[in-house]
């Protein structure tokens, strides 16, 4: 006799998709400056309507027939198919290259939104954020100038960056430690001279973009680790207080209070970094 085996029904966190609806929302924050609440939804309709499309066609533009997509608009936002086309129209002209039209060959429109490009962008003003954080702005002129112009040589980046050339060949180095930025030997002879050699400096973008990511985690699982040390410094502290909840006081040496303060500063400035990377990691995930 066969013996019947239970299924278990296992739940899990899907990751991926709170990470593409952060990431929309990014994408929503870019361009609100320069339209109107009402077009803004449609934005974001736009962007929920396309999602699995966008599963799907992983790294290219997902896009949808305007006959598709102007029920959904009329139903969800109660206008005329009249006004519909118009806020579609604004969408277009007001986002760039984020959400653009084109006509198929039967004539018709298409509306399109490249969420990947959007997001580079974003990607590379916080990475240019950071390096101005860590390095200075001008660490921050060379990283986009070399993003520009490829293949630099030293002297051309000071001069095209206008920084000294003792300033800029630091600056490099720095960025190049920290993996921002490449370098490349282009031998002009077999021997690899360094007087026949040119040393070319470039920004590969994707790796600069992994890099940012992991330093992120890292940075992540530091300030955690150092958040549950200074928990489990006061342990006895916290225990007492969570002792004592339902009363009125508690009697604390001046000491306990010195360190439950200086605890809760430093935990308040943790949970506040805390919160700015876990808001920074969705954005560098490339999905």
């Amino acid at each position: 006799m066969a013996t019947r085996t239970r299924c278990h029904s296992l739940w899990r966190i899907n990751f991926v998709e709170f990470n593409r609806r952060f990431q929309h929302k990014a994408c929503s924050a870019t361009v609100r400056t320069k339209v109107d609440d009402e077009t803004n939804h449609l934005l974001l309709l736009l962007l929920d309507i396309l999602s699995p499309r966008e599963v799907k066609d992983r790294g290219q533009a997902a896009s949808i027939h305007q006959a598709d997509i102007l029920p959904m608009i009329c139903k969800s936002r109660k206008c005329s198919s009249i006004v519909a086309k118009e806020r579609l129209k604004q969408l277009c002209d007001s986002t760039g290259d984020l959400v653009s039209c084109f006509r198929d060959v039967q004539g018709g429109n298409n509306y399109s939104v490249d969420v990947n490009r959007t997001m580079q962008l974003i990607r590379t003003k916080e990475i240019e954020a950071i390096i101005r954080e860590r390095f200075g702005v001008p660490a921050c002129r060379i990283f986009r100038l070399l993003l520009l112009k490829s293949n630099l040589e030293q002297k051309q980046v000071a001069e095209l960056a206008m920084i000294p050339v003792k300033d800029t060949r630091e600056l490099l180095y720095k960025l190049l430690k920290a993996e921002y930025v490449q370098i490349q030997e282009v031998s002009r002879t077999s021997d690899h001279a360094p007087s026949r050699t040119f040393f070319l400096w470039r920004v590969d973008l994707a790796r600069a973009i992994e890099n940012v990511e992991r330093e992120l985690f890292r940075t992540t699982s530091n300030l955690r680790s150092r958040l549950l040390h200074e928990l489990a410094r006061e342990r006895e502290t916290l225990s007492l207080l969570e002792c004592a909840a339902d009363k009125v006081t508690v009697a604390l040496t001046p000491g306990q209070r010195c360190n439950l303060a200086r605890m809760r500063t430093i935990g308040t400035r943790l949970e506040s970094s805390l919160q700015r990377l876990d808001e920074l990691l969705p954005l560098f995930d490339v999905i």
